[in-house]
């Protein structure tokens, strides 16, 4: 989100919208909140956090969209469903894997390969959770 040239924004919206989010996100555990602080965007966490963020400050939704705008709001619920798409898509991997290592022809093979890799970083599943 961004505050475009020429315009204000009140100091508190923004404080209200990143205490809320992190706490949020603090709540939900390190599952959430190191992924995020990381640049990695998995579907998990930003489903639950905006569910919860939500349910947590109603009344602050319909500031968030005004501030943002329809037209913003409907090409960025495009991205999160094609996180969402990837996502489903390198959950299949496992399965395809076997068949794409069976491919022949070298060009075919390594665009498969490349194909699924794009689901998994595309999906957020690049990041390595440590064990704890």
């Amino acid at each position: 989100m961004s505050v475009r040239m020429g315009n204000n924004v009140d100091p508190k919206f923004v404080n209200r919208l990143l205490a809320t989010n992190f706490q949020i996100m603090n709540d939900m555990g390190s599952s959430t909140m190191m992924p995020f602080l990381q640049d990695v965007v998995r579907i998990d966490g930003l489903l639950g956090s905006l569910a919860r963020s939500f349910a947590a400050d109603p009344t602050f939704m319909p500031q968030i969209v005004a501030h943002v705008g329809i037209p913003t709001l409907v090409e960025w619920l495009g991205h999160v469903g094609m996180i969402a798409v990837y996502n489903s898509l390198h959950a299949c991997a496992p399965v395809i894997s076997p068949f794409v290592d069976k491919i022949e022809n070298p060009k075919e093979k390594f665009m498969w390969k490349r194909r699924m890799e794009a689901w998994k970083f595309g999906s957020g599943n690049d990041y390595n959770f440590d064990e704890e």
